[in-house]
C-alpha cells in the first residue's frame, strides 16, 4: 500500500519507474519547443537540411516587364553596339499590326519612363520590381503601388508576350529551376555559413526570394537589391547555368551581407586617404568564389575555377592590381591567418593609389 516505512510491491515500482520516464520525456519535449521559440531557424545551426535559404520564382509580370526593359534598352542602342555584345532583339515577325502597334507602343513608355536608369540603382525600378514579385495571377496584374500608365502599359503588352515569347521563356526558367535550386539546395548548407562567418553578418531569417526571367538587362544578367533581399536572374544567359551559375546565385546572395565588409574598406580607405573603387566587390567576389571552390572539393568536384578568374574579371579596370592584395592579403584571412581588420589594412594599403579623392562607394 505503500505506506511509510514499508517497502513499495515490485508493480508499484515498475508504476512508478514508467511515470518518471514519462514526465522526463515530457519535460524535454517542452525543452525543445521552448528552445524553438527562444531561437528561430536562421539562428539555428545552418547546416540542418531543414534550413531554406533561397525561393525560387517564374512570374509572368516579372518577364514581361525585363522582356521589355531589355527592348527598350537594345532600342537606344547603335548596331555597332548591340553587335558587339550580342544584343538580338526579339523578333516581331509574327506579330499582327493591331499587335505590334501594342507591342511598340509598350517600348516607346518604357523608353519615356526609364531611358538611361539602371534597374540595380534606380528607386522606382527597384520599387516596380518588388511590387511585381509579389504578384501570384499570371492573368490579372495586381495595380497596388504602381504607377497608373505602368501598369496600362503591362496590361497593353500583356496578351502580345503572353502569345509570342512567354512559352518558350517560361520553358527556358522553369528549366534553369529545375537545374539550379536542387544544386543550391545541397551546396547553401556549406556555403552560406562560410560566408556568414567572413563577412560578419548573418543570412535572413526569410528565404532570400529569387526571380528567374529570360532577359535581366543588368551587368553579368543578374543583380540583388535589399530590404528586401529580391535577386533576379536570368536564364537565357549561359554563364548563369552550371557551376557558375550556382558561385552567381551566391554571389547575388551574398551582396545582402556585404555591409560590414564594404563599410571597413571605404573607412580604411578614407583613414589611408586613398581611392579604392570597386574593392569591396572584388573583395566579395573573391571570398564566395574560394568558399564555392572549397565546397565543391568537399563534395567531390575538385578544380573549380571561381568565376572572377574563369571570366576575366581581374583583367578590367583597377581589378588587375586587386587580384595580387587579395590572394595576398586577404587570402590569410579566409585561412585564419590573420584577422579581419588586420586584412583590410592591408589590402587597402596594397592596392588603392594614394591621390588625395574620396573613397568610391556602390
Amino acid at each position: 500500500m505503500g505506506l511509510e516505512g514499508v517497502p513499495p510491491s515490485a508493480s508499484l515500482l515498475s508504476t512508478i519507474r514508467l511515470k518518471m520516464k514519462v514526465m522526463a520525456d515530457l519535460r524535454a519535449f517542452l525543452l525543445a519547443i521552448a528552445l524553438a521559440a527562444f531561437f528561430p531557424l536562421s539562428e539555428m545551426d545552418a547546416s540542418s537540411p531543414t534550413a531554406k535559404y533561397y525561393e525560387f520564382h517564374d512570374n509572368f509580370w516579372m518577364n514581361l516587364h525585363h522582356t521589355l526593359f531589355r527592348e527598350m534598352v537594345a532600342g537606344q542602342m547603335d548596331e555597332q553596339t548591340k553587335t558587339k555584345i550580342g544584343l538580338v532583339p526579339v523578333s516581331d515577325a509574327g506579330l499582327s499590326p493591331e499587335e505590334k502597334q501594342a507591342w511598340t507602343s509598350a517600348i516607346h513608355h518604357y523608353a519615356d519612363a526609364f531611358a538611361g536608369h539602371r534597374l540595380l540603382f534606380d528607386d522606382q525600378l527597384v520599387t516596380i520590381n518588388n511590387l511585381l514579385g509579389q504578384e501570384k495571377d499570371p492573368q490579372k496584374l495586381n495595380p497596388d503601388g504602381l504607377p497608373d500608365d505602368f501598369v496600362k502599359c503591362l496590361e497593353t503588352a500583356a496578351p502580345v508576350y503572353r502569345n509570342h515569347w512567354w512559352p518558350d521563356h517560361q520553358k527556358a526558367n522553369e528549366q534553369f529551376i529545375a537545374e539550379m535550386q536542387p544544386r543550391v539546395e545541397e551546396f547553401a548548407p556549406l556555403v552560406i555559413p562560410q560566408i556568414e562567418r567572413f563577412l560578419g553578418m548573418k543570412w535572413a531569417s526569410q528565404p532570400l526570394q529569387v526571380d528567374v526571367t529570360y532577359y535581366v538587362a543588368e551587368v553579368g544578367s543578374a543583380y540583388t537589391t535589399e530590404d528586401p533581399g529580391h535577386t533576379t536572374i536570368a536564364s537565357s544567359r549561359d554563364d548563369n547555368h552550371g557551376l557558375p551559375g550556382l558561385e552567381t546565385l551566391f554571389h547575388e546572395g551574398a551582396h545582402t551581407l556585404t555591409d560590414k565588409m564594404a563599410s571597413a574598406v571605404w573607412g580604411e580607405c578614407k583613414r589611408q586617404k586613398k581611392e579604392c573603387g570597386d574593392l569591396w566587390h572584388a573583395v566579395q567576389f573573391y571570398t564566395v568564389g574560394v568558399i564555392v571552390k572549397e565546397a565543391l572539393a568537399e563534395r567531390g568536384t575538385p578544380g573549380y575555377v571561381p568565376y572572377a578568374y574563369r571570366f576575366g574579371l581581374y583583367e578590367r579596370g583597377d581589378w588587375p592590381k586587386f587580384r595580387p592584395a587579395l590572394e595576398r592579403d586577404w587570402q590569410p584571412y579566409l585561412d585564419g591567418k590573420s584577422s579581419f581588420d588586420e586584412a583590410i589594412s592591408n589590402l587597402v594599403r596594397d592596392v588603392a593609389v594614394a591621390d588625395g579623392r574620396p573613397p568610391a562607394s556602390p
